[in-house]
């Protein structure tokens, strides 16, 4: 299945949930007319597919397509629902629209050496923290009883007090 092909699946079943309609029904009523508006809109704005491309996936003519775009500014002028679904679609759509984007072999290429190089600068990273933390865990060792006596012996609220008498006698060393 083809990238376009998914893109179009994608949309119609937007416009079907979000509507509550199935655009690929064969009828004519008012609420299926405005949700096929509102994909070939996309597809045509969005997606930049070819009035031909458009009508093959609907099963019409480019011709119908066209009047149906021709027609879509005044459809949304006089229909504020139309707005509101056009909006919400879309905005939905341009969350989704990333995940349909075809890489040739070369952008790929790219892309894989771009986050090897990102996953080894991490990965140093990394290496430099756990030495730090190394670092932090042999000090506290050192000075584990002191920080255990202050825990378990000194009420939050006396905390300052003992910090500045303990300064007090660590500066007169």
């Amino acid at each position: 299945m083809n990238i376009n092909t998914q893109k179009t699946i994608a949309l119609k079943n937007i416009v079907n949930t979000v509507l509550n309609v199935n655009v690929d029904e064969r009828k004519k009523t008012d609420e299926i007319v405005k949700a096929r508006a509102i994909c070939y809109k996309i597809m045509r704005d969005e997606c930049y597919f070819t009035l031909k491309y458009i009508a093959d996936q609907f099963g019409k003519n480019h011709a119908t397509i066209m009047h149906s775009l021709k027609e879509f500014p005044f459809m949304m002028k006089y229909d504020k629902g139309l707005q509101r679904a056009y909006h919400q679609i879309v905005g939905i759509w341009e969350q989704e629209a990333d995940q349909y984007v075809e890489l040739n072999p070369t952008q790929l290429k790219k892309e894989l050496k771009d986050l090897q190089e990102k996953n080894n600068l991490l990965n140093l990273s990394l290496l430099d923290v756990q030495e730090q933390l190394e670092t932090v865990q042999r000090q506290h060792k050192r000075h584990r009883n002191i920080i255990g006596m202050i825990d378990d012996r000194v009420p939050e609220e006396r905390l300052q007090e003992v910090e500045r008498k303990l300064n007090s006698i660590l500066n007169g060393m």
